[in-house]
């Protein structure tokens, strides 16, 4: 009985500090993200918390993606033009002190890190099209991205 009891407390202990993820827009909070394990399959799912976007996007999943949208029932789909997800990868998998990556003829983006944070630029046509961070914590794990232009924030719980 003891180990089972034990069992049990540590599942609880583990499950309390996973790690899950606000997702906000204009700074009211949309939803959930339960892991960021998608987004190295170039997308992020949320589940809609927010009781009036649940109203209007009458799904219960939101789901952001940068390519094809995946499989996934019953979820809203919204394609990332600002390429968004890509920084935020490149920010919490390389960490480039200065790096450019060039899209296409049109296309850059612009990362530059440090131990603290991540400062992107999206340039499309020669015009600024998004521009953020993504912050760490003192161990280098990922606290908060934050994108100025289109507002959206996704931030460790």
């Amino acid at each position: 009985m003891f180990k089972v009891t034990m069992t049990l407390f540590f599942a609880t202990l583990i499950s309390v500090h996973a790690d899950s993820y606000d997702v906000k827009f204009k700074g009211i909070t949309l939803g959930e993200i339960a892991s960021l394990e998608t987004l190295k399959d170039n997308y992020l799912k949320a589940t809609v918390t927010n009781p009036i976007a649940k109203f209007f996007i009458g799904k219960k999943y939101y789901v952001f993606h940068a390519q094809e949208a995946p499989k996934i029932d019953d979820a809203k789909f919204r394609k990332d033009k600002n390429m968004v997800l890509f920084a935020f990868l490149q920010s919490t998998t390389e960490k480039p002190k200065h790096k450019e990556y060039k899209i296409n003829e049109d296309k850059k983006m612009i990362i530059d890190c440090d131990a603290k944070a991540c400062q992107f630029q999206y340039h499309k046509k020669g015009k600024l099209k998004g521009n953020g961070i993504v912050t760490f914590d003192d161990n280098g794990a990922f606290v908060n991205l934050k994108e100025e232009i289109s507002t959206v924030e996704i931030s460790r719980r």
